[in-house]
């Protein structure tokens, strides 16, 4: 009896491209939804514990969601597996999506309104990012 390994392994075989270390797209969506769900309960928990902790996490003003510290670790993850599809090579990967979590850092450390908070959304970024990109770059072959 065949096991879905063994379906997803011949899959990757066929659609294989010989002169490319592009993974498959099965292999990377499951790939980023694991390091996304993950990467989301870690900064959920982080926002949970710093507003415990009476940290405001507010910006302009406006109070921060919880759910929306889940929402966006899950599109960062999902941004990943997009990079991953359109980048060929791993280390081009790795610079684009390294360089792209240092933009996402301006916003969070312009804008809040105090420092507990842009420590917490700066935590929150890197968390992510630490977790999301090495799942994401480890699917690419090594040359």
């Amino acid at each position: 009896m065949r096991t879905l390994q063994d379906v997803d392994a011949a899959s990757d075989r066929c659609n294989a491209d010989p002169q490319s270390t592009r993974p498959s797209t099965g292999r990377v969506v499951r790939a980023g939804a694991f390091a996304g769900a993950l990467a989301a309960v870690g900064t959920t928990v982080i926002a949970v514990i710093a507003s415990a902790a009476d940290v405001s996490l507010e910006v302009d003003a406006e109070p921060i969601p919880i759910a929306a510290f889940t929402w966006w670790t899950v599109i960062g993850a999902a941004l990943g597996v997009v990079l991953a599809r359109l980048v060929r090579d791993r280390r081009r990967f790795t610079v684009v999506t390294v360089v792209g979590t240092g933009f996402s850092l301006v916003p969070a450390i312009a804008l809040p309104d105090d420092t507990a908070t842009t420590a917490v959304l700066v935590s929150c970024h890197l968390l992510a990012a630490a977790i999301i990109i090495p799942v994401l770059r480890h699917q690419f072959a090594a040359r």
